[in-house]
Parts: C-alpha cells; structure tokens; sequence
C-alpha cells in the first residue's frame, strides 16, 4: 500500500474569502435613501391621482356643455296665432342659422357650471331640483333667474334662444303648417307631456292648493321629472319637452306682437309650459307668457341655443 495520502481538498476551488466581500456583500441603503424612494412613489402616485381627477373634471365640463342639439337652416318662419291676444297676430318672421338643446338643461350641468366658477347657485326651496335633498341630477334645473340662465349658456359657448326660434323649433315639420302641440294636434295626455294631471292635482291639494287637473291619468311626475322622460312627445326633430315638464327662459323681452318697439330688458317670454299646467292650451307651440328678469320659480328653466 503506498504511504502517498489522496488530498480531500476538492479539484475546482471555491471563491476567496476576499472575492466574497467584494462582490456579495453590498453596503445597506441609508434610511435618507430609503425615505426619498418611498416619497418618489408616493409622489409619483399623487401625480396619477391628480391627473386621473383632472381628466375626470374634463369629462364632467365637456359633457355639460356640450350637450346634442338639433340644427335649422335659416328659414322664414310663421310664428303666433289669431286666437288668443297675447299670441296673435300670426305673422312671419325671417331666421337665421341656429341650433337649439335637444333637452332643457339639467341639474348636473348646471351643479359642474357652478364648480367651475360659471355659474352662480339657484334659489332654494323642497321643490328646487339642486337643492331637494334628493338626488334629482337628470332632472332640469329649475328655480334660476334669467341671468343665471343667461350665465350657464355663456360658459357653455351659447346663448338663450329667442321666442321665434323657440316658437320654429317646437313645431313639427308638420306642426309649421299649423299643429297645435309639439307632437302634431293630438290633445295633451299622460304619455305625451309632464304636466297637471291627476298626480299633480292630488299633491298640490295635499298642500292646500287646489289645481283643476288637465285631464285625469298619472304621468307619474308631481313636480319634474328627468329630461326627455315623454318620447312621444318630442318633436319630429327629436327635441324633448318642448311642452311640459318647465316653462324655459327666452332672450326675448315680452311685449305685445303688435307693439312698434319693445325696448326694455326687465321682464322676458318664457315658453312651453311646466308640471303645473293644467290647460291645454299652455302646452300650445304659440302659448307665451312673462316673467320678471331677477325672479326664480320652481316651474321655469332653459335650454340653450347657438348660432350658425
């Protein structure tokens, strides 16, 4: 046997003890280190969340303002009619180029005009849609003067509409042939328009009101109820509670159609009829009536117009 002792020592040897320190073992971050990583995430993250939130308000602003709307060539138009005096006479009248809301404009939009600076709050009251208590955002807003009417169209890039164009929208195609109603001659009933019937009746009496209603079926709206809710009653045109729901603001001051000037600016047609109409000739395409510039009532809104 030979006396040579085999070595143990393995043929391919392992890394040095000071290879070891110099490539794996790494200096411990210093906890500055550490706080400025964790703030550049949060950072970081406060920038998507902002961006995120910007984007969102983009949205919102966009979307109340820029709401569909319907277009008319210029045309001449026959507006009025002979049979009651505050509507008569009918006569024409030439109109330029003008797009109108499909929908009266509704509480979200006006609630995002005031976020932005562009509007200023309505009058408050249980039946005021911004201020209910009650989540009523597709409902029209109501209860604002004409000049937060005027100020909500402004921010939009519009303007309100005048009584004519008003008057010229509302009607059918066929309706400018004379049709009563915004829907053709049929009379006012539960399917066409929010207005005074049997549900309306019984709340107002519950309050010690007495309203005669229009005729005796629910539509299932006491007091507003959200835009463009009667489809049958929309224009041929596709534009919605052009009778009911709310009376809406024009940029027309109300005087006589007869009247050789009409100069002022302290009270202005409001058209179309609301909720609380309870005769059927309110929610005629002519029907007109006055409001005072600075008042705010429940049944009265807008919709906004744009030239061209």
């Amino acid at each position: 046997m030979s006396d040579e002792v085999t070595s143990a020592r393995p043929t391919t040897e392992g890394p040095s003890p000071d290879s070891i320190a110099t490539s794996s073992v790494r200096p411990r971050p210093s906890a500055r280190r550490v706080l400025l990583r964790v703030l550049l995430a949060f950072g970081l993250l406060g920038l998507a969340a902002v961006g995120g939130y910007l984007g969102f308000r983009q949205v919102l602003v966009q979307q109340a303002k820029n709401t569909p709307m319907k277009h008319f060539a210029a045309a001449t138009a026959t507006v009025g009619n002979d049979v009651w005096v505050d509507e008569s006479p009918s006569h024409e009248v030439q109109l330029d180029a003008f797009s109108l809301d499909r929908t009266e404009v509704i509480v979200r939009a006006y609630r995002v005009c005031m976020e932005e600076g562009g509007c200023t709050a309505p009058a408050s009251g249980a039946d005021c849609n911004l201020t209910s208590g009650e989540r009523r955002d597709d409902h029209p807003i109501n209860c604002v003067t004409y000049d937060q009417a005027a100020a909500f169209c402004a921010w939009a890039g519009k303007r309100l509409p005048t009584e004519h164009e008003w008057e010229h929208a509302a009607r059918t195609e066929r309706a400018r042939a004379k049709e009563l109603f915004p829907w053709g001659d049929s009379a006012p009933d539960a399917t066409r328009s929010n207005a005074c019937g049997a549900e309306c009746a019984k709340l107002f009496g519950e309050r010690g009101e007495q309203l005669s209603p229009m005729h005796d079926a629910d539509d299932g709206f006491p007091l507003t109820a959200p835009v463009a809710s009667f489809p049958k009653g929309a224009t041929s045109e596709g534009l919605f509670d052009m009778a009911g729901n709310v009376w809406e603001w024009t940029k027309s001051p109300h005087c006589a159609y007869r009247a050789k000037s009409c100069d002022h600016d302290d009270a202005f047609v409001i058209r179309g009829g609301g909720y609380r109409s309870n005769e059927a000739r309110t929610l005629e395409v002519t029907s007109r009536a006055r409001l005072a510039r600075g008042d705010a009532t429940e049944a009265v809104g807008f919709r906004c117009a744009r030239d061209g």
